[in-house]
């Protein structure tokens, strides 16, 4: 999956990702309802809603695991 910004949006990055869904971990393993709701609670940006929306739906065990299913996204903007 590649995430293409418009002019006025930064890139969306790993490190974006972790920030936002790290949370739907403090009690174990996530759904992607979970991490959706961790994007809500952070105030999100459109594109982390869209880029979670296209993981697959199952239980994740880290937020390692949610990037391994997001390889495109660069983990910083350089």
């Amino acid at each position: 999956m590649e995430v293409v910004p418009t002019r006025s949006e930064p890139v969306l990055t790993q490190t974006e990702i972790v920030d936002c869904v790290e949370d739907a971990f403090l009690s174990g393993s996530a759904t992607v309802t979970g991490l959706l709701d961790a994007a809500l609670r952070c105030q999100a940006r459109p594109a982390v809603f869209a880029a979670l929306v296209q993981l697959p739906e199952r239980s994740y065990v880290s937020v390692m695991d949610v990037l391994s299913s997001l390889p495109d996204l660069p983990y910083t903007v350089d």
